[in-house]
């Protein structure tokens, strides 16, 4: 949405030049061509690069699978529709619209991320998809966007990032693809036309637009330290935007029946408010550049039985759909 987090493959944790830096301090230590060996050398060394792996293991360990590998939450096919109460920040105003997030696991092809119905398609990958939609008025005009995130549940790696939208001036898509370690970019905006390149996230890099998913991966297991992250901004622009990440720190705290997240960066701090019981729905999100969202309904829905005229009230009056409060 506005300034609304790309990764590389972080299986390994740790950055193989790290490992490297610490074996060159380690051998340095004993290098006796040059000095006597001092044991208290080698086991300091030896302690720091240990105690310091650790560190970095549990620092990366801060985002988990968590809810995208949630078999006994997805198996049964439906989704999650959370209705949002959004003022969202246009021209320096606050403007009222609402905003709807989608979530829901499906098998997709590998390379088009069209739906595969066939189960036996052995090349298929299982992703949850999120779907961020919105419509906000503004004076004479209208903006209209959507942005959509593929992970993969396997490995919880960002598989495809896109946001299609109109400002009614004109439209621009924008589409981040990824290839390995790297990323594709390809931007095609009314204002300035087509571009493409190629994108190389730094270690434990996220995008902007992966931010309503990943806050609800936090690992709650562990005690509330902070840890930093590279981030980079939001794709829901219409300029064709350098894509640059930049050191951001995640903090978070219990607070009785929620837990308060904040996510600083070079824009300014995102504030959500999650539920501290699973599935960790966002309640509250307050922008760095002033747009909030408030959920209004939560739902966990069997969608295709609900795509016809009046379906959305009758599913807003089942309790059989509703999360709890």
């Amino acid at each position: 949405m506005t300034d609304y987090f790309c990764h590389s493959d972080r299986s390994r944790g740790i950055p193989r030049y790290f490992l490297l830096r610490i074996a060159r301090d380690v051998s340095a230590s004993l290098d006796m061509t040059k000095r006597p060996l001092r044991v208290g050398s080698v086991g300091s060394s030896v302690l720091l690069a240990i105690t310091t792996i650790a560190f970095i293991t549990e620092v990366h360990a801060q985002f988990t699978p968590g809810i995208l590998a949630n078999d006994s939450y997805w198996g049964d096919r439906k989704a999650e529709f959370d209705f949002y109460e959004g003022q969202l920040m246009r021209e320096a105003q606050l403007r009222k619209c609402e905003v709807l997030h989608i979530f829901f696991r499906e098998r997709i092809d590998p390379k088009t991320f069209a739906r595969v119905d066939d189960p036996t398609r052995a090349d298929a990958i299982t992703s949850v998809r999120i779907n961020q939609i919105w419509s906000a008025p503004i004076g004479m005009f209208v903006e209209q966007g959507s942005i959509t995130a593929y992970w993969r549940v396997d490995s919880a790696a960002l598989a495809r990032l896109t946001f299609v939208g109109t400002d009614s001036f004109g439209n621009a898509i924008k589409k981040i693809d990824s290839s390995g370690s790297a990323f594709n970019y390809v931007s095609d905006t009314y204002r300035d036309g087509s571009t493409t390149s190629p994108i190389s996230p730094l270690e434990n890099s996220f995008f902007y637009d992966e931010l309503p998913m990943r806050v609800r991966t936090i690992d709650w297991s562990k005690p509330p330290v902070d840890f930093e992250i590279q981030l980079a901004p939001t794709l829901a622009r219409f300029r064709s935007d350098h894509i640059e990440f930049k050191a951001a720190r995640i903090s978070w705290k219990p607070i009785e029946k929620t837990i308060e997240v904040n996510a600083q960066h070079s824009a300014g701090i995102d504030r959500f408010v999650l539920d501290r019981d699973f599935p960790f729905l966002i309640r509250e999100w307050q922008m760095a550049d002033g747009s909030k969202l408030k959920l209004k309904r939560g739902l966990k829905a069997d969608y295709w039985n609900y795509g016809k005229e009046g379906d959305r009230e009758r599913a807003f009056k089942n309790p059989m759909l509703q999360h709890p409060d």
